[in-house]
């Protein structure tokens, strides 16, 4: 058997780099009420309400999209914003809403690939839609 040991990762600040309005990352606020998780869920077209918890979002998003693609769109929108976060804490990379854009643009087309073929010319609709 292999023992991991699990350590903590000590930071200087807890606070989220997405912003600058000085707040602890949670993950509503990293992935819902942070400005810079609102602007991506714009490059989308679903407006979130600030007010909301996760799930409940969920399917406030899958009523704005009102595609059978709203979980791919929910999990690469978070991915983006996931992304983002890392590359700023690990890289030092600034992310704007413009590489936000390529960046979702790319995950899209590799998801393209996963589709069943019965199904690509209503993704290819749905990725029309969103870009």
């Amino acid at each position: 058997m292999i023992l991991i040991s699990q350590r903590n990762m000590a930071l200087d600040s807890y606070n989220c780099v997405n912003c600058i309005l000085s707040l602890e990352e949670s993950v509503n606020h990293l992935f819902i009420t942070c400005p810079f998780a609102v602007m991506c869920w714009s490059l989308i077209g679903v407006s979130i309400p600030l007010d909301g918890i996760f799930p409940d979002i969920v399917a406030q998003i899958k009523d704005q999209l009102n595609s059978q693609f709203f979980m791919e769109a929910i999990i690469l929108t978070c991915w983006v914003i996931w992304s983002t976060r890392n590359d700023l804490i690990f890289r030092g990379i600034q992310r704007n809403q413009n590489d936000c854009i390529r960046l979702l643009t790319k995950e899209i087309s590799l998801l393209v690939h996963r589709v069943k073929q019965s199904a690509q010319p209503l993704f290819s609709s749905w990725i029309q839609s969103l870009l």
